[in-house]
């Protein structure tokens, strides 16, 4: 992150610290500071408790406050699952900074979605409203940053206007055949139709990209992603949940190649399926130039031109003679006004546990705690005294769920002491797909430090009224 310009603003330095596997214990974790905090979560049965403790006195001045703030703040990456997933820490902030920070992610950063839809024709059962709604929340494989807010184009009236700079324009135009031979054949026949007209189809990428592939000048997206989630999932993960990853990667490889056929139920009338692919992608101005067929995309979905980046989700089911047929206007929103212009499935944090050992924990009860009870935070060490074998080390409390379930047995409550650190926040940011996480990070804190600037700005005009 670059240093910002006004000396009101700080510059936010990013390590990545890789988590060392379970066999080896972690760099020791500082004791948190509660003269920053003023106090320190106690954790308890019954849940959490704010102990007060004696704090800093307040800043005399803003150049105090940010020094104090510079002196204490840290931001570091833990770790990245998978393309879509990332798992970072920011130390010595507020709680409203790292809600702020969240909110924004939710509902502030800028994507495309369709927002338009004129309905020429629909003879299918389901509801004109309804089926606008679906398509509104397809996400769509583009980077918004390559597009402009609606609105800033007008025309010689002076209102908004429509351009290649400002909208995507998508197709629907399905007809259900008589039967599935019947349907193929009238699919084969208006897919050339189409592509005699510029529009571009799920079909045509897939075509366009297995030429590149075969002249030995482009290597699938997916296989890449495939190669990197293997390699990722191999490392220790900060939750310790190598296996569940290891599990959802195998699973979601098993199912990356299997084609979405639907069952076909004998004496039943036939029943073709709308999917995202059947959307006809119309490029305007110079979109094809700017978002080649053969190109990897932006996102993590199959990539090349501007797609859904699912081409397999159902929009909806038709019976013989049935039709669909309307366009859709993509444009540039914020999941504040509606939540398909959203980036992120889920972004949240939580506290940093802080677990302090303060009676010596040995054998059958170590070995109770390290497997059963809190695992993968705790972990077996021999000892030197002769009455003993084992004892239990704090190794990773980047695991602690906080499930407190060691509170059950009464020798281990009395010799664990477990707490939450106030300034110490675990984000978990997974996204859709048409930004990768780390890209939406940068854009909130853009947009946190816009919000700083105007609230700045304001103060200072409010300043010069009074005077």
């Amino acid at each position: 992150i670059k240093q910002f310009s006004s000396p009101l603003y700080l510059s936010i330095n990013i390590h990545c610290i890789h988590l060392p596997a379970a066999k080896s214990p972690m760099p020791p974790i500082p004791e948190p500071d509660t003269s920053a905090t003023g106090g320190i979560y106690d954790v308890n049965e019954s849940g959490i408790q704010f102990r007060h403790t004696p704090s800093l006195p307040t800043p005399a001045n803003g150049d105090e406050f940010l020094k104090r703030f510079k002196s204490g703040f840290k931001f570091n990456v833990l770790e990245r699952p998978s393309k879509n997933e990332l798992v970072f820490e920011i130390i010595g902030v507020d709680v409203s900074f790292a809600n702020a920070l969240r909110r924004i992610m939710i509902a502030e950063i800028p994507t495309m979605a369709l927002e338009t839809v004129y309905m020429w024709n629909n003879s299918g059962l389901i509801h004109d409203e309804v089926l606008s709604h679906r398509l509104g929340l397809v996400p769509l494989n583009v980077d918004p940053r390559l597009f402009d807010e609606y609105g800033h184009d007008v025309d010689e009236n002076g209102e908004a206007a429509c351009t290649d700079r400002n909208t995507i324009v998508f197709k629907l135009n399905v007809v259900c055949g008589k039967n599935e031979a019947d349907d193929e054949r009238l699919q084969k026949k208006r897919n050339s139709e189409f592509k005699a007209e510029g529009l571009v189809s799920g079909y045509d990428v897939e075509e366009a990209q297995q030429k590149k592939s075969e002249k030995g000048g482009y290597k699938k997206s997916g296989d890449d992603d495939d190669d990197e989630m293997k390699e990722e999932v191999e490392e220790p993960s900060v939750m310790n949940l190598s296996i569940a990853d290891r599990a959802a990667a195998d699973a979601a490889a098993s199912n990356l190649n299997k084609s979405s056929t639907p069952i076909d139920t004998p004496h039943r009338p036939f029943t073709r399926h709308v999917y995202t692919r059947d959307l006809l992608w119309c490029p305007q101005g110079d979109q094809l130039a700017k978002f080649p067929l053969h190109s990897t995309g932006v996102g993590s979905g199959v990539g090349g031109g501007i797609r859904p980046l699912h081409e397999d989700i159902l929009l909806a089911k038709l019976r013989p003679g049935q039709v669909i047929e309307l366009e859709a206007h993509a444009k540039k929103g914020i999941g504040k006004d509606h939540a398909k212009w959203s980036p992120v499935a889920t972004a949240s944090y939580r506290l940093m546990p802080s677990i302090e050992i303060v009676k010596p924990i040995y054998d059958e009860l170590a070995e109770e705690l390290v497997n059963w009870m809190e695992p993968g935070v705790f972990k077996l060490e021999e000892t030197d005294d002769a009455d003993h074998r084992v004892k239990a080390v704090v190794v990773n409390p980047y695991a602690c769920t906080m499930s407190r379930n060691f509170m059950r047995n009464p020798s281990l409550k009395e010799s664990i002491k477990m707490s939450r650190i106030p300034n110490h926040f675990i984000f978990s940011v997974e996204s859709v797909g048409m930004m990768e996480p780390a890209v939406i990070v940068a854009e909130a804190l853009k947009v946190l430090k816009n919000k700083a600037i105007n609230l700045s700005g304001m103060t200072h005009e409010a300043e010069a009224m009074n005077e």
